[in-house]
């Protein structure tokens, strides 16, 4: 794939974007044409080692492990197909118009592919086009890291009611709805009661849409639907339909609810205080679900939100990243914490799990930070290659971060797909175009040695 001199798309687009509009203000046919294929050069534009695109992803087949991070421009969404063909959801955010709002003049990335529809919406169609086939779509597990919008889904006035009418559609109640969920996991079931009464927080948009979830939680209990809480140091709760068949094939719980595995067996010890929080208007990240999926060499870490940069007024428990590092160890692939904002990503989990491919799932113009740049493209945490890829970026957050970014950064946008292979012996990353529902690859990087 040949490469795309910045100056020379940043011209193209200044020339082309003029181009026409309707005289209702919207881009004309050429232009929309235009401007999709520049989206698509600019994806591609830093892809040095990247293999010429492929016209479609090549479908899943038993022993493959498939990791898809769904790009909705408006929060965090993984579909995971494991090596039997077991399904995952990871979080089915869309974020809150209000704190939007409030957070002026920094800017949401534009929904994707176009805003029509919602996130949840969304979320579920691409699940539908990439499940296994020849049998019904079903999620075996679904799994919410935290209570927060750009994690489960933003409630407002125009978000319909559910058939049953106990909640409102939005982010994963919204999926629910559309695909039949096995188990839902989150990090306070089965009492809610970490770090406090959560039932009894209704504050604020992020608690509604918590209070909302819950409807869809009573619901499922009261036809037998499990909803359980994740256990911080298991191996395996989360595991698959015909585990003998994979036996190479794990997911350790790492953190939940402040609880983190201490890397002897499933031994844990609280390392948030239990009287850390005596009000509602808490922050919800550092009680984030962590995991570590391994299949064979290969090895995957997401951590949700947890952050690891404390601010000089905050308690040495915000620093979350450091203790899960210590017991995680090397991996093949990280996901940014907290969307590689800046109070995340530090040092120690870059040291610990020296990542070849970093995946950041973002949706707001600060994401990331140019300190987690700074940090991610450093030697002196760990020696050897990093490749980044986003699910999306602002163009002023690389104006602004500056040409630092295209060092490690080989794609801006689209959604990321690891792909392994059987046996977890290597792996390949693919960008799929998010710029509507085809779904068609545009970059293929790979394939990467699993260490």
């Amino acid at each position: 794939m040949s490469r795309i001199a910045p100056k020379r798309v940043e011209r193209v687009y200044s020339e082309a974007a003029p181009l026409g509009k309707s005289d209702r203000g919207f881009p004309t046919r050429r232009a929309r044409t235009i401007l999709r294929a520049l989206a698509m050069m600019l994806a591609c534009f830093s892809t040095a080692g990247a293999s010429a695109a492929q016209p479609e992803l090549p479908a899943w087949t038993p022993g493959y492990l498939y990791i898809h991070h769904i790009s909705t421009g408006r929060g965090n969404a993984a579909y995971f197909v494991m090596p039997d063909g077991t399904t995952m959801l990871v979080d089915a955010g869309e974020a809150d118009p209000e704190f939007i709002a409030s957070v002026a003049p920094l800017k949401p990335f534009p929904p994707r592919p176009d805003g029509s529809h919602s996130a949840g919406y969304e979320i579920a169609r691409y699940i539908r086009q990439f499940a296994p086939a020849g049998r019904p779509v079903t999620l075996d597990y679904a799994m919410i890291t935290h209570f927060h919008t750009d994690h489960i889904g933003t409630i407002t006035a125009s978000s319909p009611l559910s058939a049953n009418g106990n909640y409102r559609l939005a982010g994963i109640t919204e999926v629910a709805d559309l695909i039949p969920i096995g188990t839902l996991i989150d990090r306070a079931a089965p009492d809610y009661k970490v770090p406090l009464d959560l039932r009894g927080c209704s504050e604020g948009n992020d608690a509604k849409a918590l209070q909302n979830y819950l409807g869809l939680v009573a619901f499922r209990l009261g036809r037998g639907q499990p909803v359980v809480g994740l256990h911080a140091g298991e191996l395996d709760q989360i595991h698959l339909r015909k585990p003998q068949a994979f036996p190479e094939f794990h997911i350790r719980n790492v953190a939940s609810s402040g609880v983190i595995w201490t890397g002897r067996g499933s031994e844990t010890e609280r390392y948030i205080p239990a009287d850390a929080v005596k009000a509602c208007r808490f922050d919800e990240n550092p009680f984030s679900n962590v995991i570590k999926m391994t299949y064979g060499k290969f090895d995957y870490y997401a951590g949700g939100d947890i952050p690891g940069v404390p601010d000089y007024t905050q308690p040495y428990w915000r620093d979350v990243e450091t203790p899960v590092a210590a017991v995680v160890g090397p991996v093949d692939v990280m996901t940014l914490d907290h969307h590689g904002n800046r109070d995340s990503t530090n040092g120690a989990i870059l040291r610990a799990l020296r990542p070849r491919v970093i995946i950041q799932q973002n949706w707001l113009s600060p994401q990331p930070g140019e300190e987690v740049v700074v940090r991610m493209a450093s030697r002196e945490f760990y020696s050897g290659p990093r490749d980044v890829f986003a699910t999306g970026m602002s163009p002023e957050t690389r104006i602004a971060i500056g040409p630092i970014m295209d060092r490690i950064y080989k794609s801006y946008s689209g959604h990321v797909v690891i792909r392994v292979a059987p046996g977890g012996g290597t792996y390949e990353v693919f960008i799929l175009n998010d710029a509507d529902v085809a779904h068609e690859v545009i970059a293929h990087f790979g394939p990467y040695q699993a260490d």
